[in-house]
């Protein structure tokens, strides 16, 4: 049985797949046991800011026992990395009525980015929203581009707008 790296985290259907089936074909009896390979037809379960939720596990731990509770959040898809997409955890509460903060759950990662993996993830139906591509700011909401010394950055292609630059007068003494 050959594993199709490429494949794993696709939209498309395997077994109707004409690229994978023609792969198939070509390497039947070489003993090929993983291909990777370059796919236009490769589309992702999740696109870039688009709106969903996920469900994940908090376990608390009174001393003697563990116990799990299953929470649902609602976020933002940031981009896909490696078996998981990476997702902005929107601020508040959950939205499996167990009225727990985000920022209660995540308390390591100030910023709310987590890794989610697909099978934990559902669709929404609300419109997609922007992000940088760079900075992986997400439209309406924090800024992430870089800082330094009081001077931003703001890299080409950002979805931030750049305010004009401020003239400024020298004092002449």
């Amino acid at each position: 049985m050959t594993h199709y790296a490429t494949c794993f985290n696709c939209a498309t259907d395997k077994t109707t797949c004409e690229r994978r089936i023609a792969l198939q074909k070509a390497l039947a009896g070489n003993a090929i046991t993983s291909v990777k390979f370059r796919c236009p037809e490769r589309k992702a379960f999740f696109a870039t800011g688009q709106r969903v939720s996920f469900e994940w596990t908090m376990w608390d731990s009174d001393g003697y026992e563990e116990s799990a509770l299953h929470l649902v959040f609602h976020g933002t898809v940031i981009r896909e990395r490696g078996s998981k997409f990476v997702v902005q955890v929107d601020a508040g509460k959950d939205a499996s009525g167990e009225e727990i903060e985000a920022s209660d759950v995540f308390k390591k990662n100030d910023a709310l980015l987590i890794k989610v993996r697909p099978a934990n993830m559902t669709a929404l139906d609300e419109p997609a929203k922007n992000v940088c591509l760079t900075c992986y700011q997400i439209e309406g909401q924090e800024d992430r581009c870089y800082r330094s010394d009081g001077q931003v950055w703001v890299p080409k292609g950002c979805i931030k707008p750049v305010a004009a630059p401020q003239k400024t007068e020298e004092c002449v003494f």
